[in-house]
């Protein structure tokens, strides 16, 4: 028979083990707990147009935790059980996110909420957009032949009085941006935020008979089999670059920034290679020659008859002109001078960043060419001169195009065209003025 002190001793020594099993079990979840990545918001901000909607997504979710939304102002818009927020009327709401894990509640974040009219609104104070009450001499006149007839104050007990409607052309309103500036550190990457990302695709190319190179960015959070739909812009490189010529500006740095505070949206990116030839190489050796000249005008038919039918069956983007951009830099400005006063139909938004000679005629650079409209024929159908949207830019200090990109603005003040036109004061014809155009162009694009 075992002595009693014996068996006792194994007793508190099983009891021992177990504790300190228990303890190291309950440690590890402790870790493991405290490991774990904080639930919250994949955004900070989401911008909506009326009409339409945009799931809130958590990063970092834990998988029995249970999310709920709540609105600030369900009446601008609205958000369901599964973060499903629908656009109702324009306005700014706050979406309130909080988890509910092992019983406790909590708040983890919130998404501020933009709501825009599908119309164009000249007036967007948050993209500081305004029309100018008065010309100076800093804001030239878009409507430089068009004489505003007197405000007058009714009487207050005056009736109102039924007119016929005016047989006279509707006055288009001056667009002006008031602020060019770009704030410290908008085209780089900062933490916190999520950014699209870059891949290199193939498209085949009837016009040239070969594939064609180009990069595409698409949105932080795109799933292909996702019904989200987006807008498209084509950003055009420069005379002697490539597809790979825009990387060097951060456009994903710089789209992300500006959507994650709520001054633009999400959108995909695809910048092609615009020589549309065989010979497509950056840096060739003949790029003061005609033939260099006419590949870069034969990609209107690349553009219209292979990229774009490629990338409207191949990824999820609205193909309505109204959702459609293009801009580009030097001769990709002149591209999207060309592509979009030539395919009004097909483009709603124009941006041309130091636009390159060429879209009337000259002669520089031992070179000359007809050009592709007289100053008299460049503007838009009558039935596009109030829905499509073009911004000129240039540095002051041009070194390369000059005063051509001021002779654009000038013909389409002729030519009672509305647009935007700046200059960047001591920007030479470089990245530093082509960043500044895309920050300020994909301020207005696709409002």
């Amino acid at each position: 028979m075992k002595n009693n002190n014996y068996i006792n001793v194994k007793k508190l020594s099983f009891l021992t083990l177990c504790a300190a099993l228990t303890c190291t079990s309950f440690s590890t979840a402790n870790i493991t707990d405290a490991a774990a990545k904080t639930a919250k918001p994949a955004v900070k901000s989401l911008s909506v147009f009326v009409g339409n909607s945009k799931k809130i997504k958590i990063k970092n979710k834990k998988k029995t935790a249970v999310y709920s939304y709540t609105s600030s102002k369900k009446k601008v818009a609205a958000v369901s059980k599964k973060g499903l927020v629908k656009a109702l009327k324009k306005g700014t709401a706050t979406i309130t996110v909080r988890e509910k894990y092992k019983k406790k509640t909590k708040k983890i974040g919130s998404v501020k909420v933009v709501v825009r009219n599908m119309l164009k609104d000249n007036t967007i104070t948050d993209n500081k957009l305004t029309p100018p009450s008065n010309n100076t001499a800093n804001e030239p006149a878009i409507n430089a032949n068009v004489t505003n007839a007197p405000v007058t104050t009714p009487a207050a007990t005056a009736a109102p009085v039924q007119t016929a409607p005016p047989t006279a052309a509707p006055t288009r309103t001056p667009l002006v941006l008031t602020d060019t500036d770009t704030p410290s550190g908008f085209d780089v990457k900062k933490s916190g935020i999520e950014y699209g990302t870059i891949e290199k695709i193939k498209y085949h190319s009837d016009t040239v008979g070969t594939d064609r190179n180009a990069n595409i960015i698409l949105p932080p959070d795109f799933d292909q089999a996702s019904d989200t739909k987006y807008p498209v812009l084509y950003l055009f490189h420069g005379g002697n670059g490539d597809e790979n010529d825009w990387l060097d500006g951060n456009p994903a740095a710089i789209l992300g920034n500006l959507v994650d505070e709520g001054l633009t949206d999400q959108m995909i990116v695809v910048m092609p290679n615009c020589r549309a030839r065989a010979n497509d190489k950056k840096n060739p050796s003949d790029s003061l020659s005609h033939e260099h000249m006419d590949a870069w005008t034969n990609f209107l038919n690349d553009f219209k008859n292979d990229l774009m039918p490629y990338i409207n069956e191949n990824y999820p983007v609205y193909t309505d002109r109204e959702h459609t951009a293009i801009a580009g830099l030097s001769m990709g400005g002149r591209t999207a001078l060309y592509l979009g006063f030539s395919l009004p139909d097909k483009v709603s938004y124009i941006g041309a960043f130091s636009p390159a000679y060429g879209i009337f005629e000259y002669e520089n650079w031992g070179l000359h060419e007809d050009g592709y409209f007289t100053e008299d024929e460049f503007k838009f159908p009558e039935e596009y001169m109030d829905n499509t949207t073009c911004m000129i830019m240039n540095g002051d200090s041009d070194s390369m195009v000059k005063k051509e990109p001021e002779r654009y603005h000038n013909a389409l003040v002729e030519n009672n065209v509305n647009h935007y036109y700046y200059t960047l004061p001591g920007a030479d014809h470089n990245m530093v003025a082509w960043k500044n155009g895309l920050y300020n162009f994909l301020k207005i694009v696709f409002k």
